[in-house]
């Protein structure tokens, strides 16, 4: 159904083209509710939540094709929400230059092959807090702004880029494990300040030029940003998808039911 039909459409059969939109994206929202939880159960209560709220929400959808990312959007929140109320993490916290710096790495292709398997990314992302594991996801696997990553989290745009470069160089740990890594010094520090700017392509040309001319000389910090763009683009992968429990099938059904008798 096309936007103007969607639009022109009455409001039964808006609710089941939308319906049948939610049941195609059910998969791939539950794997995305469990890595930015770490936990299943909760991930599952995420995406109930998010259904139910998106349900009652859904005359503000002026297009079906963007369906997808609107549920997205409406279940990163969600689950964000569950998290404050749990557990209140300070929105100032302060992240360390040491905690920025990429490590340096023995075996960028073991990180590579840990960050393709689905089992080792979930149990290394399990392993970051909470906030640092959403800003990661969203940032680096939804390709959320800092702008917007900084509206969710209730922190400043300077906090929320820090943030994710934090959990990067933590997801890149975790995963690297058990091969050692160590902390670089003297240049190569210099340089890996500005490691995540280069691989989001925000450093301006001549500051980019300077990281090129260090690489090219380096032994060690090639095999560093190798690492660390497997693991982003590991993240931003479309491949994961989950087994959806009947229970949220049943919900959405009734969810439609329930509409169509106050019609």
């Amino acid at each position: 159904m096309s936007a103007e039909n969607w639009t022109a459409a009455a409001g039964e059969a808006r609710d089941r083209e939308l319906a049948s939109h939610i049941e195609r994206e059910l998969p791939g929202l539950l794997a995305f509710a469990t890595r930015l939880t770490g936990d299943p159960g909760e991930a599952r209560g995420a995406v109930q939540d998010a259904l139910e709220r998106a349900w009652r929400s859904r005359e503000q959808l002026r297009d079906p094709a963007a369906a997808g990312g609107w549920l997205r959007s409406i279940l990163a929140r969600r689950v964000i929400d569950r998290h404050r109320r749990q557990r209140e993490t300070p929105a100032g916290d302060s992240v360390a230059l040491e905690e920025l710096l990429l490590p340096d790495v023995a075996d960028p292709a073991a990180i590579l092959a840990a960050s393709e398997s689905t089992a080792a990314m979930r149990a290394a992302l399990r392993s970051l807090g909470s906030e640092d594991r959403i800003a990661v996801v969203l940032h680096d696997g939804e390709d959320w702004t800092a702008s917007e990553l900084a509206a969710l989290l209730g922190i400043s745009v300077e906090a929320a880029h820090k943030r994710v470069q934090r959990a990067r160089v933590r997801l890149l740990t975790a995963l690297a494990a058990p091969h050692t890594i160590t902390a670089p010094s003297g240049a190569c520090a210099t340089v890996r300040a500005h490691a995540h700017d280069y691989l989001d392509g925000g450093l301006d040309e001549p500051a980019r030029s300077s990281v090129r001319d260090h690489l090219d000389s380096c032994p060690r910090c090639p095999a560093a940003l190798q690492a660390a763009a497997a693991v982003v683009d590991s993240l931003g992968a479309d491949h994961e998808v989950a087994s959806v429990p009947a229970a949220l099938r049943e919900r959405l059904r009734l969810l439609v039911a329930e509409a169509e008798n106050t019609d």
